[in-house]
């Protein structure tokens, strides 16, 4: 993106000493950060570092319990989210507030629909209006197409026109690119460049690191509620980022990958072809080895992993320990030691409206024996143990799983596929959504099931897990294998290979 401007001397919006408790557990203490017209924030921490709450009361959700909140200079209390939005401040959640029913010229001018003489909303102000606001922005889409038939990055278009037709002069944008393809992601990243060039201030919060030092102007990280690094995102490297969320380095991070004790493969795969018209290539994967598969968004890398695990059809040669192996079924492939974890935990991994402890034991119960012959007790006493080995933060194994942060959501389905002592693991993009701390975790626990022996094929949009993780790597593109990498595996050379 083009540089920005400096800072000018009275921020579009100030947090001046703010704290806010709950039932006497402080949740931010001391919270000093301003908001520059022109200039992007990057605001980060883990989950639980207070981030959330410094959005509500920025944004009039919640009153702050010390300090105050400034707009141009001028203390301000606002009511609510209306009120702030009404004084020039917006925010984009992850979850959007767009009716489906409704069309997107609707959308954006909900509650403030232009009226003719006759006090009847004027459809044609209305169409016109949203029209111009979205060509402003390049953003191609029909006004009264039905906001349901759009897709997420769509949908997330309509709620940023939304906030430029309320006049907003600072824009809080919440995780925008968690469920976005990579050119999904660099279309937003064109419109935010368009917003900040046109003098508004941003703040925009993310896990995903290299994001925040392509975009951002400056940088807050927050841990414990406290901030724990502020100034010119310039000033900092990915290491320093990290060591202010979590308090220790990158390099204890990622625990340091061992070779393998053999290099007789547990798994080989011949002839793997993504797609009818790609190439076929070969795939070794050893025990005691965590390997990579790299490459950008839509480059085949998920469709190795599936039909690996027979999840997709596949003509490829398959041996498990020197046997021939020929994937039908996820089935028959867990019989076999292989299990595998899916991108998406909401569609294909949680059982969302379950407890915790239904979540963790739910593949291998039926391996067993019924589950209906499993005491009470034992399962409760199997739940708490996966509680304790996997480090997962919660009230009770008792509660829904929907209360858990993601890196706990991921940390129960990595436990339930250990549940079944897998020799093989597919992990497809294991550390998504997940905080830099949950990330650590996680990190430790793959390199521990290395260390014992379990082979692990890993997708990661994250080069720096890739770097930092693996023993070595396939790069795909397009649909094929474009090569792999041992020695020197480094994010320029993953790179230099993905983009051809």
């Amino acid at each position: 993106m083009n540089p920005s401007p400096s800072p000018s001397s009275l921020p579009l919006l100030a947090a001046r000493g703010i704290g806010k408790s709950f039932a006497g557990n402080a949740v931010l203490e001391s919270v000093d950060f301003e908001v520059h017209g022109g200039r992007i924030v990057a605001l980060c921490g883990e989950n639980g570092a207070g981030k959330s709450t410094l959005i509500k009361i920025l944004s009039g959700v919640y009153a702050p319990s010390e300090g105050l909140v400034e707009l141009e200079g001028v203390a301000v209390a606002f009511s609510g989210p209306r009120e702030s939005m009404s004084r020039g401040l917006a925010v984009v959640h992850q979850e959007f507030s767009t009716i489906g029913a409704l069309s997107v010229a609707e959308n954006i001018y909900l509650e403030a629909e232009p009226a003719n003489a006759l006090g009847f909303i004027d459809r044609r102000r209305l169409d016109e209006g949203a029209a111009t606001l979205m060509n402003d922005l390049g953003i191609d889409l029909d006004p009264h197409r039905p906001v349901a038939d759009l897709g997420v990055a769509e949908q997330q278009m309509v709620e940023i026109a939304k906030a430029l037709r309320s006049d907003a002069k600072i824009l809080i944008l919440d995780e925008p690119t968690a469920v976005l393809s990579q050119p999904e992601t660099e279309h937003l990243f064109r419109i935010v460049g368009v917003l900040r060039r046109r003098g508004m201030g941003l703040v925009y919060v993310s896990h995903r690191l290299h994001e925040l030092f392509e975009i951002a102007d400056d940088l807050v990280a927050l841990k414990d509620g406290q901030v724990t690094a502020a100034g010119p995102i310039g000033d900092y490297d990915h290491d320093s980022v990290v060591a202010a969320m979590v308090g220790r380095e990158m390099s204890r991070v990622f625990p340091a990958p061992k070779p393998p004790a053999t290099e007789t493969p547990v798994l080989a795969v011949a002839g793997l072809r993504v797609h009818p018209h790609s190439a076929p290539f070969d795939l070794t994967l050893r025990a005691g080895e965590i390997v990579g598969l790299a490459g950008l968004v839509g480059s085949g890398r998920t469709e190795v992993l599936r039909q690996i695990y027979g999840a997709d059809d596949s003509d490829a040669k398959v041996a498990i320990k020197g046997a021939d192996y020929s994937p039908r079924t996820p089935s028959r492939s867990l019989a076999y030691g292989i299990a595998m974890l899916t991108e998406s935990r909401k569609a294909d991994g949680v059982f969302p409206e379950s407890a915790v402890a239904a979540n963790f034991v739910a593949t291998s119960m039926e391996r067993e024996r019924p589950w209906y012959w499993l005491s009470a007790r034992d399962f409760m006493r199997r739940a708490q143990r996966l509680v304790g080995d996997f480090k997962v933060r919660l009230a009770d194994v008792d509660q829904s799983i929907d209360g858990l942060s993601g890196g706990n959501q991921q940390k129960v389905l990595l436990a339930r596929l250990l549940e079944n002592d897998p020799g093989i693991l597919l992990l497809d993009e294991p550390t998504r959504g997940v905080d830099v701390g949950a990330k650590a975790e996680i990190y430790k626990q793959l390199r521990a099931l290395a260390d014992r022996g379990v082979a692990i094929l890993m997708v990661s949009s994250e080069l720096i897990e890739i770097v930092g993780l693996c023993n070595r790597a396939y790069v795909m593109r397009g649909g094929d294998c474009v090569g792999g990498i041992r020695d020197r595996l480094t994010e320029e050379a993953i790179i230099a290979l993905a983009t051809g």
